[in-house]
Order: structure tokens, then sequence, then C-alpha cells
């Protein structure tokens, strides 16, 4: 299988990646890079000479309409890790400390998903959603579990690890890159001036989801309950919105990412695509931006 190859292996080890496990100090509870649509390309035809013509002068063409190319703040093709935690679980706060030195590295688009499944517990954490305890769930259906737990971290959409033991999330690490295959693509501004994704033809074989997220590149909260009671909890890259805006079968696709009202309202820092092979299947296309140069 072909490796993504933004950076040599030997790269890798040089910047330290290439350095699962029985989730050991977790809280449980059941229950070929393809080549893109070019930006800049002329989406409006020379006008005709004739007596029919109109317009321009004989000889004369349209104006280029481009697309305008809104930059990425990670590699095009990064590894993603999604953390699933909860201010609520006292077992959390290491792995959410481990979540500021990934999003350090470009290659590595690190995000952390609240879930709400401990608020009964006594705090209600502020970021939880049921809908990310719904995405965290999907998951281990899509790996044959029953169980979720925190802090839970899912590398490249594949491989389960506990999110507070470094060396096993180093070893997922490398182990996806040297197994998963990610494509290219890009993010720009349409003529009509709309956010749109674009992904490469390629030989994807299941076809993909494409999910839009907005996040906060970093949180505070003084926990006055549940077990984190008197901490001060930092948190990184912490999820705010997951929507659902189309799927890419293989072919060279364009979707226009419509940001939902909701989401806006949150004042986000960043935002990043996530293609899942099926639905929470190996992600096999990822990019992060900055909201503000999108919305």
């Amino acid at each position: 299988m072909r490796i993504w190859t933004a950076f040599s292996i030997a790269a890798l080890v040089a910047s330290g990646l290439l350095t699962g496990a029985a989730p050991a100090g977790a809280q449980a509870i059941d229950g070929s890079e393809g080549n893109a649509p070019r930006f800049g390309q002329s989406l409006v035809a020379p006008i005709e000479d004739g007596p029919n013509a109109e317009g321009p002068s004989v000889g004369a063409l349209a104006p280029k309409q481009e697309y305008t190319p809104i930059i990425l703040t990670t590699v095009p093709a990064p590894m993603v890790v999604e953390l699933f935690t909860s201010e609520g679980c006292s077992s959390c706060p290491p792995a959410d400390e481990f979540m500021e030195e990934l999003a350090q590295r470009q290659y590595v688009l690190p995000l952390s998903f609240h879930v709400d499944y401990w608020d009964y517990i006594g705090w209600k954490d502020r970021f939880a959603d049921p809908i990310f305890t719904s995405r965290q769930r999907a998951y281990a259906e899509a790996q044959g579990s029953s169980m979720v737990y925190t802090p839970q971290m899912i590398v490249a959409g594949a491989i389960d690890v506990v999110g507070s033991d470094r060396k096993a999330v180093e070893k997922a690490l490398k182990t996806a890159y040297t197994r998963n295959t990610m494509y290219r693509i890009h993010v720009a501004r349409d003529p009509e001036g709309r956010v749109v994704v674009q992904f490469p033809q390629a030989p994807i074989g299941v076809p993909a989801t494409v999910w839009l997220v907005t996040y906060q590149k970093s949180a505070e909260s003084k926990v006055k309950a549940g077990e984190n009671t008197g901490r001060d909890l930092m948190t990184y890259n912490v999820v705010r919105s997951l929507q659902k805006v189309g799927m890419w079968y293989g072919a060279a696709t364009e979707i226009e990412l419509k940001l939902d009202p909701q989401a806006k309202a949150n004042s986000p820092d960043a935002c990043a695509i996530i293609a899942n092979q099926a639905e929470h299947g190996p992600i096999i296309a990822a990019a992060a931006f900055n909201f503000t140069k999108a919305w």
C-alpha cells in the first residue's frame, strides 16, 4: 500500500515521531495522493466572434474567474488524532495535556471531542455534545466493540489507544503513517464566494463521508464539582461542532462547505475537514484551516 509521501521516513525519524495497549488507567462505560483540480482554472469560456456575439469586441476573452486558495494550518494530509475526553473524568487531564504537544506538530491534526456520559457524576462539561458521544460509539461499533471509555484516542480513524499512554499513541501514529494512504485535498473560495473543498480522483474503494469540524485552539475551565473538583483544566483543539457535508466516491469532487449558524455562533478559531471511509472507518483525507480565513 502506498504511504503518505509529504515527509520521508527519515524526516519522521528526525522529528521524533517514529519512536495498542490494554486501556490501563482508562475509565470505561459499556454501552496517491491524486491530482486535485487546479485553482485558477477559468470557469468562463471565450466569447465567440460573429454577428450574434454579445459583449466585448472581437477577439476579447471574458475575464478570468479564479478560485482563491485558503491556506492550510497543517501539512496537506495530516494524521488525525481524535481524543474522546470529559471534564468529569479524573483520568482525562493527562491526555488533555498531551493534546497540547500534538497540536504543535504540523503533520498531526489533534481534535478533542468532549463526551456527555460523565456529566451525571456532578459536573456538566460545557463542551460535551451527544453528537460527539455518538461518533465515539460509532467508531466502537465499526471496530467490533461494545465499549467506549475516556480518555480514548482514535488515530487515523482506525487505531484505538488510551489517550494518556504516550508510548502507545506514538506507536499508533507510526503504524498509521506506514499503513494509511492519505490523499491531498484543497480548500478554497470559488468564483461565487462559496467555501469549497476539492477532492482528487483516487482509487478509494469505499465511499467516504466528509465531515466539517469547527474547534477552539484552547479553553480553560474551573471545575467546581465531580471527580475533578477544584482543578483548572485546559483543553486543546476542543471541537465545537461536527457536520456531515457530503460524500466522496473517488471521482474528482468539489463539495461546498455550508456552515451551520449555531457552529458560527460558537466563535471557533479553526476548522477541519475529515473524510472517513464509510462513515467511521479509516480516515483517508484531512485538512485544517483558520476559521476567519473562510468565514
